[in-house]
């Protein structure tokens, strides 16, 4: 087995323990979120049961204050999870690239680390909006405020009393702006982890030739993903995951032959998640071949119907479906494009 495909196949599995992590800074994060709900609640409680709208400007001010706090708090709690988390990520990138190399990778400074993940922007690409991730945080706070505080105005504006705001302010605060949470912290610590894999490869790039994108290999998977599955990125200041919110996508080293160690028997296997759930397949398949290889239902569901017959048979490839930016092409910018068989036939 050569070297690239063990890297593959440990860093896929190293993956799933690290969803598993955001998994449990999603969950506290999301405690934090039901104490802010309840703060919220028991501000409203104070008010009239008839709304009074000249009480509007202090209860927006209590509202801002709330949720500004409450940004600020998970800022430094994911702040904290983080500069723990890249330290490492970096030794599990070192320890295995150590493993197929015939020379020891560096270990960037944890200082260096954790002042990465604290500058560094989320989203190389075009489809996140680059922010760090206490900014990423703070924005979020500040518009689920604005929400909050919206959802105020139209319910003085069409006559609800206190109790019924309080209400819809409780589905606002649960189950929307959680999963919006859940999805911003798990992002966030996909990025720390990548920010931690690129510090190691600018580390040693003289021992490398870039750096190969790795995607998951599932449904949930987004087509500009799954068209990058396996890339070889040359420039190591090329783009890195995650490129979109809820991305899982990472990255191994793509070393230079030379420092190879040659006949490498390692691992092989990266999992998948296909119709029948968890299996293993050869590192060295990519998203492309192994979603052709699943039922046509699988491949409705993950990537939509029309695009899943044009993949199926055979008349687009799966790298075909967005721009070099990443947006999807719609159907029909997919008719007009050169050398692509008509949608119909």
């Amino acid at each position: 087995m050569s070297a690239r495909q063990y890297l593959i196949d440990v860093t896929t599995r190293h993956q799933v323990f690290l969803q598993r992590f955001a998994g449990g800074e999603s969950r506290k994060a999301k405690m934090a979120l039901n104490r802010l709900r309840r703060d919220i609640n028991s501000r409203l409680a104070q008010e009239p049961t008839d709304f009074q709208r000249n009480r509007l400007l202090s209860v927006q001010n209590d509202i801002n204050a709330l949720y500004a706090a409450f940004g600020n708090t998970l800022a430094e709690s994911v702040k904290l999870s983080t500069m723990g988390l890249v330290k490492d990520e970096a030794d599990f990138a070192v320890l295995t690239a150590n493993r197929v190399t015939l020379v020891d990778f560096a270990l960037p400074a944890t200082d260096a680390l954790v002042a990465a993940v604290i500058a560094s922007k989320m989203g190389s690409g075009s489809l996140l909006s680059r922010k760090t991730i206490e900014e990423a945080i703070k924005d979020f706070a500040g518009k689920k405020a604005v929400q909050v505080n919206r959802l105020i105005t139209d319910g003085i504006a069409i006559g609800d009393t206190t109790a019924q705001i309080q209400r819809k302010a409780k589905v606002l605060t649960g189950t929307l702006q959680s999963r919006e949470l859940d999805t911003l912290v798990r992002t966030s610590i996909n990025h720390a982890s990548s920010v931690a894999r690129k510090e190691v490869y600018n580390r040693n790039d003289s021992l490398l030739d870039g750096y190969i994108w790795i995607a998951t290999l599932d449904n949930k998977t987004c087509l500009y993903c799954g068209s990058r599955d396996q890339e070889v990125i040359n420039d190591i200041n090329g783009e890195f995951p995650p490129p979109h919110y809820n991305c899982r996508c990472t990255t191994v080293p793509n070393v230079k032959e030379e420092y190879k160690v040659k006949g490498f028997a390692g691992g092989g296997k990266r999992p998948a998640i296909g119709k029948d759930g968890v299996q293993f397949v050869k590192s060295n398949k990519s998203y492309g071949a192994w979603l052709k290889k699943q039922p046509e239902a699988f491949v409705d569901e993950a990537i939509g119907v029309e695009r899943s017959r044009l993949f199926r048979n055979g008349k687009i490839s799966i790298d075909k479906f967005t721009d070099p930016t990443g947006r999807l092409y719609n159907l029909d910018q997919l008719r007009n494009m050169n050398g692509i068989a008509s949608i119909e036939s």
